[in-house]
């Protein structure tokens, strides 16, 4: 590897308090909606935690709770068809089971207490791995910063987009708004299991490079006639960091396990890019690849073998579809720092430390955005990191003249920033409403507290979708219907609960919806009223259990 022969310069003393000076200013600002909607909640509506990705989020919770009340294997809290647990979502589990620990008598408040807790800290993390990634890429300190900054403030031109009165322009709304995998900040604001496994990336790549450098120097420093002996220990210390990055993609894909599908493309097109600029084959940089290749294939292989074999996960697959829109939104969302990439390509090429790393990355992304899976638009995940670094690159080739080299890259960095700011300043102005489901009744969360100690894991709660979402990041069952991906055939779903709670309907279709998915309970409220008109405490195979605030809980008479 001739990037070797320069040595690495880490980064100063001053270059760390740059990144953690500007990490606490972008994560207080991510602060900010969470601290408003706290502070405008009433007697009368409850913040839920959230102001962004809120099904989701919630879901989270729900995934937090089962790990609180004991469990080590996931269900799927929003369906009620029987399946096995699985070995997904560790770690949000795992954050509940931190949150179990803690004092206090509501648990899902402790539950988001602990997500936003490790949401900060995991950001910090992020950005500091970020900013060490960049320092290995390129020497320069100005390309660092300004690299960094684009990573960690950056979006798209959705803003524009936006003020246009296009937010859902050809079929999609843009990505720099939706894309977590594509825009740090986002990570930043609401995905602290992103934010780990981004960093998990990284390092794991920084890793199998290191392996593939010293590779490199033995090959170069080693003569011909070199001992067998020497030949070996000098594998066995490649190996040690081509393990290490195996063991950091595998736990990476315990967290998000197609992640580590874009490690090993990552690696591959890297080592086509190596193979092109040494002209040859470099056989032992391949090898170590494919030791951390095949370390990290089990949590692939057992993902793939779930989704397959079960029917209940296979259909969950087939129904979370999150595919690319049109690509002018990849243009619309990376245009610029991609006109600034490539006035840098040719020196990053052949000059820049790493720079040819960034630019294999870069180009195999449009291959795998569009390859034939239902995640898609995720298989992003990190580019904007060397794209950051070429177009950081980009911009200190131009020859500015006088104060322009300082004012132009501040400049475009704030232009990049500016859907950000229009996300986190829209929220702060929506949450003035109190609007559902960003908010909650207070009866609601009374009466789902309640519940929570009547139910046994396994009990099936029949309610609308907007409650079904929510009802188990607060109780410890299932819904009938409550998220989009992980209720089994939630539309059929939705529409079943809008006849259940149609007075028109037969009493004789309701029992026997109630019997085929083992319904054990019936939440009666607001959102099941404007369903329907249904009076639930007529029917005879509900026993009304509870009745307070304008909600009501039926039991199903077996």
């Amino acid at each position: 590897m001739d990037d070797a022969g320069p040595r690495f310069v880490p980064p100063s003393r001053d270059e760390w308090r740059f990144v953690l000076i500007l990490s606490i200013v972008a994560l207080t600002l991510t602060c900010i909606p969470y601290a408003l909607g706290a502070a405008l909640s009433t007697e009368d509506r409850a913040f839920g935690g959230f102001v962004y990705a809120v099904e989701d989020c919630y879901s989270y919770l729900a995934k937090m709770r089962q790990g609180a009340e004991g469990a080590w294997l996931f269900h799927i809290a929003y369906t009620p068809e029987p399946h096995p647990g699985t070995l997904f979502f560790p770690f949000h589990m795992l954050l509940g089971k931190v949150a179990a620990l803690l004092p206090g008598a509501d648990l899902t408040r402790r539950m988001v207490w602990v997500y936003h807790g490790a949401r900060v800290t995991l950001g910090l993390m992020l950005l500091i791995s970020v900013y060490r990634f960049l320092a290995a890429c390129t020497d320069r300190v100005a390309v660092r910063r300004i690299a960094w900054l684009i990573v960690t403030c950056g979006g798209g031109l959705g803003w524009l987009l936006v003020a246009l009165g296009q937010p859902g322009w050809l079929g999609s709304m843009p990505l720099d708004f939706i894309l977590p995998e594509g825009f740090t900040f986002l990570v930043l604001y609401a995905f602290p299991h992103i934010a780990l496994a981004r960093s998990l990336l990284l390092w794991g790549i920084l890793f199998l490079l290191r392996a593939w450098k010293q590779c490199a120097t033995s090959e170069v420093s080693s003569p011909h006639h070199a001992s067998r002996i020497t030949h070996h220990v000098l594998r066995i210390r490649d190996l040690k960091w081509s393990t290490l990055a195996g063991l950091l993609w595998l736990a990476m894909g315990l967290i998000v396990p197609f992640y580590v599908a874009v490690a090993w493309a990552v690696m591959g097109a890297a080592w086509v890019a190596l193979a092109l600029r040494e002209r040859r084959v470099p056989w032992q940089a391949g090898l170590l690849a494919a030791e951390a290749g095949l370390i990290s294939a089990p949590i692939v292989i057992y993902s793939a073998w779930v989704f397959v074999t079960d029917p209940v996960y296979a259909t969950w697959a087939a129904q979370n579809q999150i595919l690319s829109p049109h690509p002018l939104h990849y243009l619309a969302a990376y245009g610029i720092p991609l006109t600034l990439a490539a006035l840098a390509a040719r020196d990053a090429w052949r000059a820049e430390r790493l720079g040819w790393l960034a630019l294999a990355w870069v180009a195999v992304v449009p291959a795998l955005v569009y390859l034939p899976f239902n995640l898609q638009r995720r298989l992003v995940e990190g580019m904007q990191v060397p794209l950051g670094l070429l177009a950081a690159l980009g911009i200190l080739n131009i020859k500015w003249k006088g104060s322009r080299a300082r004012v132009v890259p501040g400049v475009l960095v704030a232009g990049l920033s500016l859907t950000n700011v229009m996300l986190v300043a829209g929220n702060c102005l929506l949450l003035q409403h109190q609007p559902a489901p960003i908010y909650r009744d207070a009866g609601e969360v009374v009466t789902l507290d309640w519940l929570s100690e009547q139910v046994e894991p396994d009990s099936v709660v029949l309610a609308a979708y907007e409650t079904g979402n929510y009802l188990p990041a607060r109780v410890g069952a299932r819904a009938f219907v409550g998220h989009g991906p992980e209720s089994i055939r939630a539309d059929e779903k939705k529409a079943l609960v809008t006849r259940f709670f149609d007075s028109k309907t037969e009493n004789g279709w309701r029992r026997q919806l109630l019997a085929q998915y083992d319904v054990d309970y019936v939440l009666w409220g607001p959102a099941e009223r404007r369903l329907g008109d249904l009076d639930a405490s007529q029917a005879a195979y509900l026993r009304q259990i509870y009745d307070k605030d304008g909600y009501a809980v039926f039991e199903v008479n077996r």
